[in-house]
């Protein structure tokens, strides 16, 4: 008699949480979601608006997260772009500033259509054994004058 093979799912492929949170920040009127992973080795927060990525001693992870958190932001602009049927004109990430003595790096991300332009500061303060890495997103929207 052949008996039957049953397979029993691991435990934790049901346990398991893809998304830990969803943040809302409020960018010139409109409200922008942002889900956050699941990922113990990296903290998102937000306060007055403001996005803060650290965690421990992985900095590549920090990374990682800030650039899901900017390909999302990049996704849901382009999609308020097209439902308002507007062109985009320039995505662009500028360099601001860089200080070598305090390894903290500033830069602009931001995205235009027409006289609009949606965006965000970030800070990146590299981790330099003194502190862990941080990277700070501050949001903004700007209306342009033609």
């Amino acid at each position: 008699m052949i008996a039957l093979q049953t397979y029993e799912k691991p435990r934790w492929i049901e346990e398991r949480r893809i998304i830990n949170k969803t943040l809302e920040v409020s960018i010139g009127g409109t409200v922008f979601y942002f889900d956050i992973p699941d990922n113990p080795m990296v903290y998102v927060s937000q306060s007055n608006g403001i996005l803060y990525i650290n965690g421990s001693s992985y900095w590549d992870s920090e990374l990682y997260m800030f650039k899901d958190l900017r390909d999302e932001f990049m996704y849901q602009v382009l999609n308020l772009a097209k439902l308002l049927k507007k062109t985009i004109t320039e995505i662009n990430d500028e360099l601001i500033e860089i200080n070598t003595q305090r390894h903290i790096e500033k830069r602009k991300f931001y995205i235009r259509f027409d006289n609009t332009e949606i965006g965000f500061y970030y800070n990146i303060y590299y981790p330099d054994g003194l502190r862990n890495g941080i990277i700070e997103i501050i949001p903004y929207y700007k209306q342009h004058n033609n």
